[in-house]
């Protein structure tokens, strides 16, 4: 039993050398201590030389020390890593849901950026009401350059009419503006036909 508590010892020193393999040496230093314990007690009751069986004793004493303060750093620096790789994933989904969530925001106005005509226009500031009576993110309506509400300037937005709508965003990428302004050059041609 001395001589396999010794091997379990010099085992148990492999593997925390090894680093990685630190649980399985904690496992064999304990074996290779418990019968070292043993190899030196019944040694010592007949009176044989208890050497090797002390020389495993304690060399597998000391490995496991060693191994469960491998194990232990093991373990943090796992815990790290998980924790660093988690929130990396956890970041990079919530970066991608709330880019996801300002492109949906910003997608039912931005196609109505441009020349208009007026029915177009009054969509638009229908969608905007909509959006402002139940969104967080506000966008405010200037109509030539004042600004408006924009139920109220549904009624002064003529239908057959051209206007030019310009958005603008917020520091975060929300929409957040829209400037309406009425093409006048538009009007005086289409009187004139």
């Amino acid at each position: 039993m001395g001589i396999a508590a010794l091997v379990l010892g010099i085992i148990a020193f492999v593997l925390a050398v090894t680093f990685v393999l630190a649980p399985l040496g904690v496992v064999l230093a304990v074996i290779g201590l418990i019968l070292g314990i043993v190899d030196v007690v019944k040694k010592g009751k007949t009176g044989e030389k208890k050497a090797i069986g002390m020389a495993g004793m304690i060399l597998s004493a000391v490995m496991f020390v060693t191994l469960m303060v491998e194990s232990f750093f093991i373990l943090i620096a796992g815990i790290a890593v998980y924790d660093t790789v988690s929130n990396y994933d956890t970041n990079r989904i919530t970066e991608s849901m709330e880019r996801a969530e300002i492109e949906s925001f910003n997608a039912k106005f931005s196609g109505y950026e441009g020349s208009q005509t007026g029915s177009r226009v009054k969509i638009v500031l229908n969608n905007i009401s909509i959006s402002n009576s139940y969104n967080d993110h506000e966008i405010d309506v200037y109509y030539n350059g004042l600004m408006e509400d924009a139920d109220t300037l549904k009624q002064k937005i003529g239908t057959t009419q051209k206007y030019t709508i310009t958005f603008y965003k917020d520091i975060d990428g929300y929409i957040n503006r829209a400037y309406i302004t009425q093409n006048y050059s538009d009007t005086t041609t289409n009187n004139q036909l």
